[in-house]
C-alpha cells in the first residue's frame, strides 16, 4: 500500500509539473489569433511600444498648453485591450475618426474613454450610431478628459471648420468630476501620458514637477 501511495503521489505530482510547464509555455508562444478567442487570457502581456498611464501607447498624445494634453494630430498607434491589440488613428483635427465633411450638417459626440473607445473603430458607438443615423458623427471623445478639457477641444474645433455641429452628444462618467476638479490634469513628456497632480488625502491638488515627470 505504501508503494502504492508513493507512486500515486509521484504520477499526481509529475502530472502537475506536466501541466504548469505547458501553460506556462503557451503562455508565451500561443499565437495572438488564439489568445484573441479567449479575452481573459494573457491580459497582462504588454505588447511592445504600449505602455505608459492605463496602457497608452508612445506619441499618440501631445502636451497642449491649454488643455493639459490632447490627442495628436494625424497620428497612427495601436491599442491594446485584454490582450487585443488593434489599430487606432487621429484625424486632422485630433480626433479617432475618419476626416470630418462639415459641409453637412453633423453630430459631434464628445466623452471619455467610452466615447473615445477601447474597442476596434468599427465597434464603437460612435461608428454605429453614424451608420444607423446616416450623417455624419464627428466623433471626438478624449480619454481620460473631463467636460471642461471636452468644451475647450470643441471651441477650437468650431473655430479651425468655421462651423457649428447641429446636434451633440455629451456622455459622461463619475470620473469626470475628478477630472474637471483637477483641471488641467494631464500632460505628456517624451510622448508618454502622465497625471500632472498628484491628490493628497484630503483633496487638495499638489502639481507634479516636469523634472519628476520625465524621470517616471
Amino acid at each position: 500500500m505504501k508503494k502504492f501511495l508513493a507512486n500515486l503521489v509521484g504520477m499526481t505530482a509529475a502530472t502537475v509539473i506536466t501541466i504548469l510547464l505547458v501553460d506556462a509555455i503557451a503562455f508565451w508562444l500561443l499565437p495572438a489569433q488564439y489568445v484573441q478567442q479567449f479575452p481573459h487570457y494573457r491580459r497582462s502581456q504588454l505588447p511592445e511600444g504600449i505602455a505608459g498611464r492605463g496602457a497608452y501607447p508612445h506619441d499618440y498624445f501631445v502636451a497642449n498648453e491649454e488643455r493639459g494634453f490632447d490627442i495628436g494630430r494625424n497620428r497612427r498607434a495601436e491599442h491594446w485591450v485584454e490582450g487585443n491589440v488593434y489599430p487606432i488613428w487621429s484625424n486632422s483635427l485630433g480626433c479617432l475618426d475618419n476626416e470630418p465633411d462639415v459641409s453637412r450638417p453633423y453630430v459631434y459626440l464628445v466623452g471619455d474613454s467610452y466615447t473615445w473607445g477601447y474597442a476596434p473603430f468599427e465597434d464603437k458607438f460612435g461608428a454605429h450610431l453614424e451608420q444607423d443615423l446616416s450623417i455624419p458623427v464627428m466623433k471626438c471623445g478624449v480619454t481620460h478628459s473631463g467636460q471642461r478639457h471636452q468644451l475647450l477641444k470643441l471651441l477650437e474645433i468650431e473655430r479651425e471648420t468655421a462651423s457649428t455641429p447641429q446636434l451633440m452628444l455629451t456622455f459622461w462618467y463619475l470620473n469626470d468630476i475628478a477630472n474637471d476638479h483637477y483641471f488641467p490634469h494631464s500632460t505628456v513628456v517624451d510622448g508618454w501620458q502622465l497625471d500632472m497632480v498628484s491628490v493628497e488625502p484630503d483633496g487638495s491638488a499638489t502639481r507634479i514637477p516636469r523634472a519628476v515627470l520625465a524621470e517616471r
